[in-house]
């Protein structure tokens, strides 16, 4: 099930959009009216959406918006008086923020939920193909240095140290990677 973080200062308001994102999709929507208690639900929990209503008296809205669009994978949806929307789109646009003007149109709130979604979901995708690159060349930097490892000592060439720790895994039922620590522990100990 999706989940939608809405933050906004008013509880009125703040029933009328949980009432229009509950008539949307299936969805467990959490509400704070408090910037600081939104950074806190985020730190804590995965949301697929983040729906930002302003105005907001405190002037963390800037931080919040950067915090939420660097450090999660959350559609980010910006609700904002109409005549601050344009300079709101020229600023949040590079975030990748979705802005809506206010008052509100609802076949246009609900097209931007599901684009805020599809968003998310694209963007999650990224981030595990990212962290499958990032562990795939941490083993090859281990890896390759088990190798310069096994020449220096052992006075092997690269193929020969290459075949030794492929040998070694398959030998051992350990991935290269656990080998090459192995070699790197022994010898650099």
């Amino acid at each position: 099930m999706k989940r939608i973080l809405l933050v906004c200062s008013k509880e009125k308001t703040a029933q009328t959009l949980k009432t229009l994102l509950a008539g949307i999709l299936p969805a467990e929507t959490v509400w704070t009216g408090q910037l600081q208690q939104a950074q806190d639900l985020l730190a804590q929990n995965a949301f697929s959406l983040v729906v930002l209503n302003l105005p907001f008296s405190d002037e963390g809205v800037e931080v919040f918006i950067q915090n939420v669009s660097q450090s999660t994978s959350s559609g980010i949806l910006l609700l904002c008086p109409s005549e601050t929307a344009q300079e709101a789109l020229a600023r949040w646009l590079p975030l990748g923020v979705l802005v809506l003007p206010k008052p509100l149109s609802q076949p246009l709130f609900i097209q931007s939920v599901y684009l805020g979604l599809s968003t998310s979901a694209r963007l999650s995708q990224l981030l595990q193909e990212n962290q499958r690159l990032h562990s795939k060349l941490e083993e090859l930097r281990i890896v390759s240095r088990a190798k310069a490892v096994l020449i220096e000592y052992l006075k092997l060439t690269e193929p020969q140290a290459h075949r030794y720790i492929e040998k070694q895994a398959m030998d051992l039922g350990l991935t290269r990677q656990q080998v090459a620590q192995n070699i790197l522990k022994t010898y650099e100990s």
